[in-house]
C-alpha cells in the first residue's frame, strides 16, 4: 500500500494565487464622488470615462444659469456651496445626474 499522507489518505496542498499582472496598473474600477449642495446630498458623478471630471459638474450648472456658487474636493465628498437658489441648483444637479 502507497502511503498517501494525512489520515484519510489525501494531501491537502494549499495553492498561493499570486499577481501575474501586478506590473500593469490598469483601473479596475471607476471613482465616484458624493455631491453635496450646502451639505445637503443630492447625487453621485461617476468618473467612468479618461476624459470625464468633477469640473464637469460646474460646466454644466453655469450652462443652466447657475453662476453663485463654489465648489470644491474632500476626499469623496465633492461639495458646492451657494447663496442663490440653492433649491433649483439641487434640482438641476438631480436631472443632470439621472441623465448620466
Amino acid at each position: 500500500m502507497v502511503n498517501q499522507g494525512g489520515p484519510s489518505g489525501f494531501n491537502f496542498y494549499p495553492f498561493l494565487f499570486t499577481d501575474v499582472d501586478s506590473d500593469t496598473d490598469v483601473k479596475l474600477n471607476e471613482d465616484r464622488y458624493e455631491v453635496f449642495v450646502n451639505g445637503n446630498f443630492v447625487g453621485y458623478k461617476t468618473l467612468t470615462n479618461e476624459g470625464d471630471q468633477l469640473s464637469d459638474i460646474d460646466d454644466f450648472l453655469r450652462e443652466q444659469g447657475h453662476e453663485g456658487f463654489t465648489s470644491s474636493l474632500d476626499g469623496d465628498h465633492y461639495i458646492i456651496q451657494t447663496e442663490q437658489k440653492e433649491e433649483d441648483l439641487s434640482r438641476a444637479l438631480s436631472v443632470y445626474f439621472h441623465n448620466r
